[in-house]
This record gives C-alpha cells, sequence and structure tokens, in this order.
C-alpha cells in the first residue's frame, strides 16, 4: 500500500479539515491513534467523516491507519459523507478491502 504520512504531515492535512472545530490539532491526532476515546464530543467516527469527505482516497489511505480502513468505513461513518455519491464510492471501496 502506499506509503504513510508522518505525523507532521498527518496534521498539515487534519488542519485542512478540522479548522473550523474546537479541537487542536493534537489532540485530533491523539483520538486518530486512539490514545484518547474523545475530546469535548469529537470523535473517532466524526475524524474518519471529515478525513473522507476532505480528502482522496490515496491521502485518506495515507493519513488513517491501514488497520483502522475497515473501521472507517463503517456505515456510520459513510452514512455521514456528503454528498450521496460519495457514500456509494465508499461503499464500494469498503467491498474490495
Amino acid at each position: 500500500m502506499n506509503k504513510r504520512y508522518t505525523d507532521e504531515e498527518k496534521l498539515n492535512h487534519l488542519s485542512k479539515v478540522l479548522w473550523d472545530h474546537p479541537v487542536t490539532l493534537q489532540e485530533a491526532l491523539s483520538i486518530l491513534k486512539k490514545e484518547r476515546e474523545s475530546v469535548n464530543g469529537f470523535t473517532l467516527t466524526n475524524l474518519y467523516i471529515r478525513i473522507i469527505n476532505g480528502f482522496n482516497w490515496h491521502t485518506v489511505c495515507k493519513i488513517i491507519p491501514e488497520q483502522q480502513l475497515h473501521e472507517a468505513l463503517s456505515d456510520t461513518v459513510i452514512q455521514g459523507l456528503f454528498p450521496r455519491s460519495l457514500r456509494e464510492k465508499y461503499r464500494n471501496a469498503r467491498q474490495l478491502l
């Protein structure tokens, strides 16, 4: 699979999708790494939705750890995606994993 981003690269990308949320980039990274469950109600599911809505598949694969990709494509996450066509795209991607 693709080369994974470093923590610094992940923080840079997360800044592009979390600019309007009161969670710090370091807190978001700790949620992504599963070091914390949530921060002020912001959960891993919320983070997955932001990442998948904000980036193309190749970038998503570099940000989200490989062992978490199936979880990142859960029904709950997919239902949070917009527009509807993006939901279908990621349902299909989940089937290929």
